[in-house]
């Protein structure tokens, strides 16, 4: 006579409260950490760092009517943004930014300077105002500029304030010298 099959018996749900625990580590971890967060966003609410901006390498170039002058500004804080220009020297100062598009054609991309509102400053990091990137445009101006005069440019930001510079004027060779990367010379074997 044969024995009758047991079926297998299903094994018994652990009970013990280590079990449970450890079944339950991952979701606690994560319940914690996301109230840790809110807790200090509640005790101490995130905020930008604060700004600060130095006017580098302040020049105009001292060759036509309308004219560009140029900066470098280093931000060693927050996000800022520049909201416009002026100077004495000038009816008006436009900022300018350096865009770039794709011919349809399928020719090379070309650049060109487009008049916009503002220009933004990233955080801890430059704005480089340069020939063949973004400047200010300086038009109407009150007398032709002579190398190595300077004038005054005053900048606008939206959170920290208005800056005054001198901006020297220089050739635009001397200016490109001064802001772009170095170029290569050639030099002539002999």
């Amino acid at each position: 006579m044969t024995t009758p099959v047991q079926p297998a018996a299903s094994p018994q749900p652990r009970t013990d409260i280590y079990f449970r625990i450890r079944r339950a580590a991952p979701v606690l971890v994560v319940l914690f950490c996301a109230g840790i967060l809110v807790t200090v966003a509640v005790i101490h609410p995130f905020t930008k760092p604060p700004v600060s901006i130095e006017v580098r390498t302040p020049l105009v170039a001292s060759e036509g009517d309308p004219t560009a002058a140029y900066v470098v500004l280093h931000n060693g804080g927050g996000s800022d943004v520049l909201l416009s220009a002026s100077t004495p020297a000038a009816a008006t100062v436009v900022l300018q930014q350096w865009q770039t598009s794709q011919p349809a054609d399928g020719t090379a991309t070309v650049g060109h300077p487009v008049t916009v509102d503002h220009l933004d400053v990233p955080g801890f990091g430059d704005l480089r105002m340069q020939p063949g990137g973004d400047q200010l445009l300086l038009s109407g101006l009150v007398e032709p500029l002579r190398v190595g005069q300077t004038i005054p440019l005053t900048l606008v930001f939206q959170r920290s304030g208005t800056r005054t510079v001198q901006a020297e004027a220089q050739t635009y060779d001397t200016i490109a010298d001064r802001l772009l990367p170095p170029r290569l010379k050639v030099s002539n074997g002999g």
